[in-house]
């Protein structure tokens, strides 16, 4: 597929080169970043995407559906991140799939979770990237999900969405600036007390 090393992606380059991928599988939705380097023979489109904003980014920016291990990576962490919610003594009412977040806590704090596989350079860094999707946030907080090689959590990022004017977040597998909101849960309980306070 013509790579070189340095070579810098424009959009309709990167969308040409899924489409190639998906020729080459004969599939019709979003390949996977595996599917995209067993098909190129290296990891550079799957680094590309990432870094524009991740699969989930491009899979919408497309139009293409993800596959079915994607879709169930989100509402399985969502599930999750409910459980734990729950196990804190919350009411947790989870959203359906084309709702602006994903759940609901004591009826009022809006959250939406945010998941990433890390992703592991040829040189050695590692990362995870997060597609916000929007710069002026439909939720209260993002809880932030880091899952390693082995499918655990790494670490669990609760950060208020006014600290999150963008459209995509990466957070580096190593030390980051974003550690300081790790298991920031009191920060639902403020939020929370601030709904019930307003009469």
């Amino acid at each position: 597929m013509g790579y070189t090393h340095g070579k810098k992606w424009s959009h309709s380059e990167i969308k040409d080169e899924i489409y190639k991928v998906m020729k080459c599988l004969n599939i019709n939705r979003m390949p996977t970043s595996v599917e995209c380097n067993r098909v190129t023979g290296n990891s550079r489109l799957s680094s590309v995407i990432n870094r524009r904003g991740g699969f989930n980014w491009m899979s919408n920016n497309m139009g293409l559906e993800q596959s079915k291990c994607e879709t169930r990576l989100g509402r399985g962490t969502e599930i999750k991140i409910k459980e734990m919610l729950e196990s804190k003594g919350y009411k947790v009412k989870q959203m359906c799939v084309k709702h602006p977040y994903d759940l609901l806590v004591d009826e009022n704090v809006k959250i939406d979770v945010k998941a990433s596989h890390k992703y592991k350079s040829q040189t050695g860094w590692s990362s995870y990237s997060f597609n916000l999707e929007k710069s002026n946030p439909t939720c209260d907080i993002y809880v932030v999900v880091c899952i390693d090689e082995e499918g655990s959590f790494e670490k669990i990022l609760v950060i208020p969405s006014k600290m999150l004017r963008q459209t995509q977040l990466c957070i580096t597998g190593g030390n980051s600036k974003y550690d300081i909101y790790k298991n920031r849960w009191d920060y639902i309980e403020q939020y929370s007390n601030f709904y019930e306070n307003i009469i």
